[in-house]
């Protein structure tokens, strides 16, 4: 155990707990959806630090507009990725996409699993689409149950779930790192420093993901028979990921580049056993007559035009610099505040707007298509926007909780730390867990992404837990928050959020409970491979 002078009673961490265990239980229990969860939640902290830990109303509302402004990275992609996603569907582009994808590696269970699961799922979900809504009805089509059609999309991209968004994980605890004072030989963290720590994770975690996938598919016999593209594709995609992290260029395009890699491999490997990666003997009539109503290439315009685009503002020194130094705009919110740099210009979110509204000149929509996307985009986008929301102000509610105004100067200070919420939860974690804390905040994170259904959320809610932990422990904060995050990216594969939208795609909601079932186990076992790597890496430094 470890001595730590707390200067707060067991009540106190009891109070600190009450708003994540309520947003858990209205989640997991009562099955009440994220948004309505997390705006409660939020309620109930705001409530719990005003009451109960010495904090004033307005630190309290102003530290939730600074948590506003601290999820726009990934509250603006959900926003926007929304948007090009909707407009993708209601154009015939995303139904000229699927006949592509139903003919891929037809002849190979494994490497089929490989490519549209983990390689393509992991391109999706790094430009902002959304494996769990596309993927799910071609795997119906192509014969898998609904089980697997269903939890085969949600395991596939979860080993870089980190880069999802165009890397809006890495970006959101650069952010927050900063923002908390932390820094590396004096410097603060920068997007590739954090890459770093959770790349190194991948070519373990990534492999086990995909011997998971097959494991479920086919049992010991598929995944004996499979374990070569298995391995092709988890290292290579793990790999690649290194690889970008330490080169240092394009961090927030890691799951394209790797997901592109990784069908590279796949496409060898099949060359190499002379099977086809494209097999068309099954297209139905309506699938050649989707075909010619529209080329591949301009199906895919508006994920190409932003892959450009990020491409130009990542790889483009010059380009780079301005966009992310030189109009960082940041926001001050309070005296003394760090500041909250927006980057908007250079922000994944704004070139997907921007990439959507040049596809309308490639694809060319019919008339009313716009009005139909906009109504469409309006009934989707404002729960998972409201969900987001809410859980980077509870987060940032809980850090700055016990925050006064300085008489003098008005700027924001903590006399007593003892009555910080985040700093209660560290100290008590600290003392619980000792040298088995690495292993219990993978846990920890693994149940924080079921609640919140983001990794990003989570690393919001617990970094700067994380980091008093870890200088009470001794320990690297960077590797004890990379395994928290990988364990909340491990979650979507139990996420109610997650599992309902995939089982809407398919008419079949209602039975994602029965997919949870099903893929508790994997994701545990998963979880517990992080957090020996997490004790692994933190032993080594």
């Amino acid at each position: 155990m470890v001595d730590v002078q707390q200067g707060f009673t067991v009540l106190d961490v009891v109070l600190t707990l009450v708003p994540v265990v309520l947003v858990f239980v209205l989640m997991a229990a009562f099955k009440i959806a994220g948004d309505i969860s997390g705006v409660i939640g939020w309620i109930a902290v705001v409530a719990v630090a005003v009451l109960f830990f010495s904090t004033p109303l307005e630190v309290a509302l102003l530290a939730s507009w600074k948590g506003v402004l601290a999820s726009m990275a990934i509250t603006g992609m959900t926003i926007f990725a929304i948007l090009q996603i909707t407009f993708i569907q209601e154009t015939g582009a995303l139904k000229r996409i699927v006949t592509t994808i139903k003919t891929i590696a037809k002849k190979d269970k494994v490497a089929q699993i490989m490519i549209l699961n983990v390689c393509i799922g992991t391109i999706l979900v790094s430009v902002g689409a959304t494996p769990v809504t596309i993927l799910p009805p071609i795997l119906l089509a192509m014969g898998y149950t609904t089980v697997l059609a269903i939890a085969l999309p949600a395991l596939g991209f979860d080993a870089l779930c980190t880069y999802a968004m165009l890397g809006v994980s890495v970006v959101v605890m650069s952010d927050i790192l900063t923002g908390a004072g932390f820094t590396i030989d004096g410097q603060a963290p920068t997007v590739q420093t954090v890459s770093m720590f959770f790349a190194r994770y991948l070519p373990f975690v990534t492999p086990c993901i995909c011997a998971a996938m097959t494991l479920m598919v086919g049992g010991p016999r598929l995944l004996a028979k499979g374990i070569v593209p298995i391995l092709i594709t988890g290292l290579s995609l793990g790999l690649t990921a290194m690889a970008v992290a330490y080169i240092g260029i394009g961090v927030v395009l890691t799951g394209v580049i790797a997901g592109v890699v990784g069908l590279a491999c796949m496409l060898l490997y099949l060359k190499a056993r002379r099977m086809p990666l494209f097999d068309r003997s099954d297209l139905t009539a309506e699938d050649l007559s989707t075909e010619k109503s529209m080329p591949l290439w301009k199906a895919l315009s508006p994920w190409g035009l932003l892959i450009v685009f990020c491409l130009l503002t990542n790889f483009v020194g010059p380009l780079y610099d301005f966009l992310y130094k030189s109009l960082e705009m940041r926001v001050f919110v309070f005296p003394g505040d760090a500041g909250q740099p927006m980057r908007i210009l250079w922000n994944a979110y704004f070139w997907v707007l921007v990439s959507t509204l040049l596809a309308t000149f490639i694809i060319r929509p019919q008339k009313g298509t716009w009005s139909r996307v906009v109504k469409k985009w309006g009934k989707r986008f404002y729960r998972p926007t409201i969900a987001s929301l809410a859980f980077f102000m509870l987060a940032y509610v809980m850090m700055y909780s016990a925050n006064v105004p300085s008489p003098e100067s008005g700027v924001w200070g903590q006399p007593d730390p003892s009555r910080n919420m985040i700093y209660i939860w560290a100290m008590t974690a600290a003392d619980a867990f000792s040298w088995a804390y690495p292993i219990a905040n993978s846990f920890l994170g693994l149940i924080s992404g079921f609640v919140t259904g983001s990794e990003a959320s989570t690393i919001a809610l617990f970094a700067k837990y994380n980091l008093i932990s870890s200088d009470v422990l001794g320990l690297n904060p960077l590797y004890v928050i990379a395994g928290g995050g990988i364990g909340a990216g491990l979650a979507s594969v139990i996420t109610p959020v997650k599992l309902q939208q995939a089982s809407a795609t398919i008419d079949r909601v209602g039975e994602e409970s029965m997919v949870l079932r099903k893929v508790f186990g994997y994701a545990v076992c998963l979880v517990a491979v992080s957090a020996a790597l997490t004790m692994i890496f933190c032993t080594i430094g």
